[in-house]
């Protein structure tokens, strides 16, 4: 039975309305997204498909495929289906029905043959036997039970359906882990490749933030402080705190969270020459699951920030932030390597190696890259330095207790106010990031979960000094 005809025309029910490319911010919709929204997993989209399966769509066909979603048409949903564009009541295509019924129930009626009674039964015993006759009103009853019974048998249907689903992606054929995960790696390094090539976005991202910090700001209003940012193809997204109002071409979708609308030009040329740059330290993590470019600003760490988890994407995810760094020159800042074995970051210059946390402990960020300079290996370029020198300490393999002690203490005021981007666990780390076996990398308090590039980023060995 189709589960559309546990429905009655009158019967309310939950439902969702499928929605254009135009109504869905320029992108198709799919069931995966419509569960993901409705029922709050991706995966219980075959509970709607089951549900949905066999009810005719408005060319005639039936809905077998989630390939056939139609905009304007009706999905049923489960009961316990809930949020944005869920709707109850009657089915939409089934509001025609008791019209249908009420012309068909004006059309004048067959005349019955002369005669014969026109009466219910009258004859009928005469063409049909006793038996017949016995089963045709024991339907009619069983018929009538149905009719009455109609919401419990619906539920139980849609509960069985739903214990279909899951079974069904219990049994669901998967990948072996190891070669799945070698797709997603290939996935992932496709990405580090696709991000290598595109220069534009951190420069006209950096454009447009600079809208949020104009240099007539009153003195009684904080500045913009800005954590992180999502670039979408035609707007950009900055969860911020600071001021109360957001300057145009800026919204505010929330108090902390504003968006712009359109992107703007790229300016051709340095667009830091003679001007101090704008968020040194906003650094491109990777993508969103939706595809936005994530970038963060790590100048808001104000102490360490730990990556644990899988130790190759947590290794990965230092990685990215590094070449983000690296991606535009920098003013007034040092970056610091620790590596004792020179492979942890291969072909990236600009960055002050050291064999040891101790080499660094004592000095602070100003001593470092004054003897940096000296070797010709410093990182600042374009203007000249404004303000403090900000350090950052690098470490890709995850630090033993006594060298996570000490970064600690390097992350301190009294220990130079550094900046620590490590794999593992530091003591008092302010942001601590979860990385996962598939490439997401979870940002913690940012409320952000982001696909991180591989290592093997295509022209890796060209970083700027």
């Amino acid at each position: 039975m189709r589960p559309s005809l546990a429905l009655r025309a009158d019967e309310v029910t939950k439902y969702y309305m499928i929605k254009s490319a135009q109504e869905n911010g320029g992108e198709q919709e799919t069931l995966f997204g419509i569960a993901e929204r409705t029922l709050g997993d991706g995966d219980r989209f075959e509970e709607i498909l089951v549900l949905n399966s066999g009810r005719q769509l408005p060319d005639g066909s039936a809905f077998v495929s989630p390939d056939q979603l139609t905009p304007g048409y009706a999905l049923i949903l489960p009961e316990d289906a809930n949020g944005p564009g869920v709707e109850v009541g009657v089915l939409p295509e089934e509001d025609a029905a008791p019209a249908e019924r009420s012309e068909q129930s004006a059309a004048p009626a067959p005349r019955p043959a002369a005669g014969r009674s026109s009466g219910t039964f009258a004859g009928l015993g005469d063409r049909l036997g006793s038996p017949w006759l016995i089963g045709g009103v024991v339907g009619a009853a069983l018929l009538t039970v149905v009719i009455v019974a109609r919401r419990p048998i619906g539920r139980a249907l849609r509960a069985t359906s739903s214990g279909i689903a899951r079974a069904a992606r219990v049994l669901r054929p998967r990948l072996p882990r190891r070669l799945a995960l070698a797709l997603r790696r290939r996935r992932r390094a496709v990405l580090a490749r696709r991000l290598a090539a595109d220069t534009r976005t951190p420069v006209m991202v950096r454009q447009a933030l600079r809208e949020l910090m104009p240099a007539d700001t009153a003195e009684t209003e904080r500045p913009v402080r800005v954590y992180s940012v999502l670039a979408e193809p035609t707007k950009l997204l900055a969860s911020v705190s600071g001021a109360h109002t957001a300057p145009a071409p800026w919204t505010a979708l929330e108090t902390n969270r504003w968006e712009r609308t359109g992107l703007p030009a790229v300016v051709e040329g340095d667009p830091t020459a003679g001007v101090a740059l704008t968020l040194p330290h906003l650094a491109r993590i990777g993508v969103s699951e939706r595809g936005a470019q994530v970038m963060v600003d790590l100048g808001q760490i104000n102490g360490a920030l730990s990556v644990s988890g899988d130790l190759v994407v947590a290794q990965d995810a230092v990685a990215a932030l590094v070449r983000g760094l690296l991606e535009l020159p920098r003013q007034s800042t040092v970056m610091v390597s620790v590596d004792p074995s020179a492979s942890a970051l291969p072909g990236l210059n600009g960055l002050v190696r050291v064999r040891s946390v101790s080499e660094v402990k004592g000095k602070a960020p100003e001593e470092v890259l004054d003897s940096a300079e000296d070797l010709g290996v410093g990182m600042v370029r374009g203007a000249a330095r404004t303000g403090e020198v900000t350090g950052f300490i690098v470490v890709q393999n995850a630090p033993t207790a006594e060298e996570a002690r000490a970064l600690a203490d390097l992350s301190t005021p009294e220990g130079g106010g550094w900046i620590v981007l490590t794999v593992g666990d530091v003591p008092g780390a302010h942001w601590r990031w979860y990385a996962e076996n598939d490439g997401i990398v979870d940002l913690g308090v940012l409320g952000l979960r982001v696909v991180v590039p591989t290592q093997a980023l295509a022209g890796a060995g060209t970083g700027r000094v």
